[in-house]
């Protein structure tokens, strides 16, 4: 019985090892190569003023506000005393920025929009992740490109979060957040678009005129 079984089985037929090995080697298979994202990186930051904004953006960094002109700082800081005084709070996110670094949020905002927001290439992934944090990070709005010259290159404009208490009040007078900054010669000139940005409207003085003098 024992050598028919040996016999059926066939044991003494040679095993064929390149078969296995082949099957083998299909069934596991090492990851494939992703490729390269079709798409170009970031233009770097040469500008020192403009990379010393950049690393203002992260925790702990610093805003520009001795670039701002004279007036408009002066009211940041009398609109940041009211609000105090009001019981509120606000926090800096971003005042002066060279031409320089507006052209680095136009970068990062094309960059977003227009090739990597809906782009599934495995292979830009990485970069569409790195843009994405960029553009959250600058609290950059899809409804709104960032453009050459603003009132933050100016030194005229800056961006703040504020929170005031319920029904804030002088005196009989009821307070609002925009009452708060028109009294510090401010305004926030797309409230529902941008409500973070705030301008400096004050008393900005013309040179008068010149009469034309009689012949």
């Amino acid at each position: 019985m024992v050598r028919f079984v040996a016999s059926f089985l066939d044991l003494t037929a040679p095993i064929a090892l390149s078969s296995i090995a082949t099957e083998t080697s299909a069934a596991v298979q090492p990851d494939q190569p992703i490729g390269t994202c079709s798409v170009a990186p970031l233009d770097p930051i040469e500008d020192p003023a403009a990379r010393q904004l950049e690393a203002a953006t992260e925790p702990n960094g610093t805003v520009d506000i001795s670039d701002m002109v004279p007036a408009a700082a002066r009211a940041l800081d009398r609109f940041e005393s009211k609000v105090n005084a009001m019981g509120g709070s606000m926090v800096l996110k971003s005042a002066y920025r060279p031409a320089a670094y507006q052209k680095h949020l136009q970068n990062v905002w094309y960059k977003w929009m227009d090739e990597l927001r809906n782009n599934d290439d495995p292979a830009c992934q990485p970069l569409r992740s790195e843009v994405q944090e960029e553009f959250t990070r600058h609290h950059l709005i899809e409804t709104q490109h960032p453009v050459a010259i603003s009132d933050h290159t100016r030194g005229l404009a800056f961006d703040a979060t504020v929170s005031l208490p319920a029904n804030p009040r002088s005196g009989r007078r009821r307070l609002t957040l925009d009452g708060l900054a028109r009294l510090s010669g401010l305004l926030r000139p797309a409230i529902a678009a941008d409500p973070v940005h705030f301008k400096y409207v004050g008393a900005i003085r013309l040179a008068p005129r010149r009469r034309a003098r009689a012949a």
